[in-house]
């Protein structure tokens, strides 16, 4: 087992197959097939190196079903540099579409995405820049003229009014 280099958690596991495959290979020794020590060690190795095999197949499947299932939850979309998942916006349920369909009227696109990104879906600014891949100055200043045009008082009553 320390020559295949069998971890230190499986040295049970093999160490039963390894006595299974000693009692099959001295059930199934012919003498006139070479000695019997030979003949048993090679057995029992072979047997090892097809149950790591087996293991090692098994792991790499496993390991390729949480990588799948994964895409599936984050829809795989990660920023580069940060490894971050991207959020799908449209994943994100609005409660009063009236209301953020007139806070969208007010806004440009830019600023638009500070408040899906910032207030809607919670995530910081450094998150957002690198989503967007601006500098952190940028978003804070999509905020702050976002903020600007809805304290406007016409802007104001419009929205307190859908609510």
């Amino acid at each position: 087992m320390h020559r295949l280099n069998i971890p230190k958690h499986l040295h049970s596991e093999f160490y039963a197959e390894g006595i299974v495959a000693l009692w099959q290979a001295y059930k199934n020794y012919e003498r006139d097939r070479g000695e019997i020590g030979t003949y048993l060690n090679y057995q029992i190795r072979f047997r090892l190196i097809d149950l790591l095999r087996q293991k090692v197949r098994q792991q790499e499947n496993e390991e390729k079903v949480v990588y799948e299932r994964k895409i599936q939850l984050d829809d795989g979309n990660r920023n580069v540099k940060s490894g971050v998942p991207i959020p799908k916006m449209m994943d994100i349920p609005l409660k009063n579409q009236a209301f953020w369909a007139e806070v969208r009227r007010h806004l440009t696109e830019k600023q638009w995405k500070w408040v899906k990104y910032f207030v809607i879906a919670d995530l910081s600014i450094k998150e957002i820049m690198e989503i967007e891949d601006v500098s952190a100055d940028t978003v804070k200043g999509w905020g702050r003229e976002a903020r600007k045009k809805l304290r406007k008082e016409h802007v104001r009553k419009t929205l307190e009014a859908l609510l």
